[in-house]
């Protein structure tokens, strides 16, 4: 059973169904296809609300380097992929947006996962 928190900022993009993956640090008891996932909003706080729960369909591995290069599942993505990839993570400015969360928030490079999910 995986528990995902979200900062307010997704959760249109979670409710309306356009993001539907997240990335997250390697866990020790990582989730695998069919487990149930429960997104949150203020997680860990008084008035955490459940967005929703949804299937695991896919996990992926996901690399960042310090240089903005990512790596799903050991192949590189192209400029057009990362701008897809970061629209789809509910960064509508796309990659550069993207990124400059990451580089803010991570401390890259980053190895992690890709947790994908049905709506």
């Amino acid at each position: 059973m995986g528990v995902y928190g979200f900062r307010k900022q997704f959760v249109p993009f979670i409710l309306s169904g356009e993001k539907t993956h997240t990335i997250r640090a390697i866990r020790a008891h990582p989730d695998k296809p069919g487990n149930m996932l429960h997104l949150y909003t203020g997680l860990r706080q008084k008035g955490a609300r459940l967005l929703m729960r949804v299937p695991c369909v896919r996990i992926e591995e996901i690399s960042v380097a310090a240089d903005g290069l990512v790596e799903i599942e050991g192949v590189e993505l192209s400029p057009s992929e990362r701008e897809a990839f970061a629209k789809r993570d509910g960064f509508p400015g796309g990659w550069s947006e993207m990124f400059q969360f990451w580089s803010s928030n991570h401390r890259l490079p980053f190895q992690g996962h890709v947790i994908h999910w049905e709506k």
